[in-house]
């Protein structure tokens, strides 16, 4: 890893932001539908309070551990066998949601605007905009994540604005959806959407501030939570419930829906820049972490030359599934139901390790201090 380099926190709560909420875009207000009806939006709501007051949790345990990542954390607990276990396990954890989504992006492309085009020659596409954000590092990422999300940020916000006149509070009812039942046992898996926020604690040794890193978490976590809220709101607001489970792309539904006068007619154009700006800024974030973790995980010297061996093995796994639907499959019956385990829950279990084999040791350096 370069020492040298470093990044803003406003840049890492940009990257947090974006890895976060590009979710939305693809099929995210449409499947939360599926899993509780008209009361979606309240079960992520929900959602991010769970995940808001267990980040609280791990920020309050890393004090003892600023500057250190996680693999550093889980060497400080288990020692090097721990940082290899740990490294493994979040480098699947990447591997895996980056190909799906990889997947998801091309298959959604190739329908919404290259529909004669084969799905290979359009991940391979995104593919070359991955090698290029990874190969430039993180320091490049953060950067055009600034330059980008503010844009991409208030073009989503005017979708949801231009669809004012469709909106209708009462296709909201009943309150509770599909039940209680349903709002909170699915509401456990789809903590999974937060998946993303882990990216934060292989960023913190290159925070500028590192003893704020809390801050960029929280507010990472706080408008991700906001923008994931109002995209479910609005659309059941506009497409009652069963019909919110019926489209492809449902953010991109009520982009075309929407007209201003005679001119700005079909607008869906400008959606296709926003959803292909969000696809690049995510899946190459995502393949630099891949790196990152494989390089840490092995105390290897270099990372850049992990960059094309690892875009060759995401590009191979993306082509694996038969369909848009297998890969859909993929994802909900394996990383949403597993995820948030990986990313919420171990982290306080490494982190409640860590911290007592700290306490011990300093113990014993103060017996041992005492007794000489």
């Amino acid at each position: 890893m370069d020492q040298k380099t470093t990044i803003g926190n406003f840049e890492a709560a940009c990257i947090l932001l974006n890895l976060l909420c590009t979710k939305i875009i693809l099929d995210f207000p449409r499947t939360v539908s599926e899993d509780a009806g008209t009361a979606a939006w309240l079960m992520i709501l929900l959602d991010s309070v769970v995940v808001y007051i267990l980040f609280l949790i791990m920020t309050r345990l890393y004090k003892k551990f600023e500057g250190n990542d996680l693999l550093g954390v889980s060497e400080i607990a288990f020692g090097e066998t721990g940082r290899i276990f740990t490294g493994i396990v979040y480098l699947a954890q990447f591997i895996f949601i980056t190909y799906v989504i990889l997947r998801q992006f091309a298959e959604d492309i190739k329908v919404i605007s290259l529909t004669s085009t084969p799905v290979s020659i359009v991940i391979l596409l995104f593919a070359i905009g991955m090698i290029v954000g990874a190969y430039l590092g993180i320091e490049a990422i953060s950067r055009l994540h600034v330059l980008a999300i503010p844009l991409l940020a208030a073009a989503f916000l005017l979708i949801l604005l231009f669809n004012i006149p469709r909106y209708d509070v009462s296709k909201l009812s009943p309150w509770l959806g599909l039940g209680v039942n349903a709002i909170f046992e699915k509401g456990i898996i789809n903590l999974s959407y937060f998946s993303e926020v882990v990216a934060l604690f292989f960023l913190m040794p290159f925070l500028k501030k590192k003893r704020s890193y809390g801050e960029v978490g929280r507010y990472g976590i706080f408008f991700s939570g906001i923008f994931l809220v109002l995209s479910v709101l609005c659309y059941l607001m506009a497409y009652p419930y069963p019909t919110s489970t019926e489209f492809f792309l449902p953010v991109y539904q009520m982009a075309r829906t929407i007209k201003i006068g005679r001119v700005f007619s079909r607008i869906e154009p400008a959606f296709i820049l926003i959803w292909a700006s969000c696809a690049f800024l995510y899946l190459s974030a995502n393949l630099y972490f891949i790196t990152y973790i494989f390089q840490r995980t092995f105390s290897l010297k270099y990372r850049k030359p992990l960059v094309v061996p690892f875009i060759i093995l995401v590009f191979t796994l993306s082509l694996l599934p038969e369909n848009l639907y297998s890969t859909l499959q993929a994802d909900m019956q394996i990383y949403r139901t597993f995820s948030w385990i990986v990313t919420l829950i171990l982290p306080i279990i490494l982190l409640s390790v860590a911290s007592a084999r700290a306490r011990i040791r300093k113990r014993r350096e103060e017996a041992r201090l005492s007794h000489d």
